[in-house]
């Protein structure tokens, strides 16, 4: 396992799940059903003042778990693991912030 705090560009389907994501100029598409939970963060390095009543979103991120190749040769590509975490924030350069965090070779 590798670990990895690099930002990616997902793109998802209708209903929100990745199915392909820009990673180190290399597309990879995802191979299996994605996995989706929520992972508490780190939240005291990284909101050091919070407002009131905003408690949910500080302690809890959305994590991806996809098995994906690159996307040029699909049958023969090695394929690996990956988590994505996936943040919502409030102002629009926050908006949909895709962290690449894990790689199981």
């Amino acid at each position: 396992m590798r670990q990895v705090d690099e930002k990616v560009l997902v793109s998802t389907n209708r209903i929100g799940e990745p199915i392909a994501f820009l990673w180190r100029d290399s597309n990879y598409r995802v191979r299996t059903k994605p996995v989706r939970w929520f992972a508490r963060r780190d939240w005291w390095i990284d909101a050091s003042r919070v407002q009131r009543g905003v408690g949910a979103g500080v302690l809890e991120v959305e994590m991806w778990r996809m098995v994906a190749s690159e996307a040029e040769e699909p049958d023969t590509a090695k394929k690996a693991q990956f988590d994505i975490v996936h943040t919502v924030g409030d102002s629009p350069a926050e908006k949909n912030i895709w962290r690449l965090v894990k790689i199981y070779d």
